[in-house]
């Protein structure tokens, strides 16, 4: 894949299935999974350096509903995201 995502931004295939294992939520909002593609170095700091990011290349993971924005690179179709928006790695 030649697309490079920049700052703290992830690209994220989704997976075709709801999320619906054992994890308990308050919330009536669906969850959903993916697996992380593509991932940028991290945020700039005002000092110059590079927020580590919590999330890599190939983790498993949970977001929201409205959580991204769709793209498709390489006619395969992606959510665009930012690495804080991830609820958590399955």
């Amino acid at each position: 894949m030649k697309f490079k995502p920049l700052s703290n931004c992830i690209l994220v295939e989704r997976d075709e299935a709801e999320q619906t294992g054992s994890i308990i939520m308050l919330s009536q909002k669906p969850l959903y999974t993916g697996v992380i593609k593509a991932a940028g170095p991290g945020k700039k700091l005002p000092n110059g350096s590079l927020e580590p990011m919590d999330v890599e290349v190939d983790d498993h993971i949970m977001f929201g509903e409205y959580t991204g924005q769709a793209v498709t690179v390489d006619g395969v179709d992606y959510l665009m995201m930012r690495a804080n928006e991830v609820i958590g790695i399955l």
